[in-house]
């Protein structure tokens, strides 16, 4: 469920757009490499309430990728990018130089391949934030769950809980190879640098 309640829809659009510069630096990134085109596109952005989190981004039972980081600037705030099975397992292959069949069991190989896709992507997104407030943000090493969607979104749920009434939900479109691919990232700004997010871009 989609709750945009308290948020104007210029705070939503620059938040967007946050995400929009992310995402081609992140295109970049993976595309040289992985040597294939890509596009990270930003089709949407919403904020979703702590307790609706996990039914707020498809089927609670599809098997999908969460890749988990902690973002350090005045506070801690998180990140994370949601891939399904099937984007995950094609991203490994290009990395790998293997070739999975189904039921595309992951390895220790294929952890390391996605935890370095979803670095570069959320490197990718707290850069742009950081030309914004001026300042440097640091992504922690990534962590890496494969699982069902309700499950994978059951932590950033309750982190939620604890720092802040909504989260920042980016909805993400990866291309490669004329294929597309629906993904999510996920933004937990601390309270200090959602504040000064706004204010930067002039809309409180």
């Amino acid at each position: 469920m989609v709750d945009n309640s308290g948020y104007k829809e210029i705070e939503i659009d620059a938040l967007k757009e946050i995400g929009s510069i992310g995402g081609l630096h992140a295109s970049t990134a993976i595309a040289n490499l992985i040597k294939k085109d890509v596009m990270v596109e930003v089709s949407d952005c919403f904020i979703a309430k702590a307790e609706t989190i996990p039914t707020s981004f498809g089927d609670r039972e599809e098997i999908v990728a969460g890749v988990y980081l902690d973002a350090y600037s005045k506070g801690k705030g998180c990140m994370m990018m949601i891939l399904p099975m099937k984007m995950a397992v094609k991203l490994s292959d290009y990395m790998t130089g293997r070739q999975h069949h189904e039921p595309w069991l992951f390895d220790e190989e294929d952890y390391s391949a996605i935890a370095e896709i979803g670095n570069i992507c959320a490197s990718s997104y707290l850069s742009a934030i950081s030309k914004i407030l001026d300042h440097v943000m640091l992504p922690s090493p990534p962590g890496v769950a494969v699982g069902m969607l309700g499950a994978i979104l059951q932590y950033p749920a309750s982190l939620v809980a604890e720092m802040s009434d909504y989260i920042v939900a980016i909805r993400t479109e990866f291309t490669i190879e004329d294929t597309r691919y629906p993904g999510f990232i996920l933004y937990i700004p601390d309270p200090v640098s959602q504040r000064e997010i706004l204010e930067k871009l002039g809309v409180v």
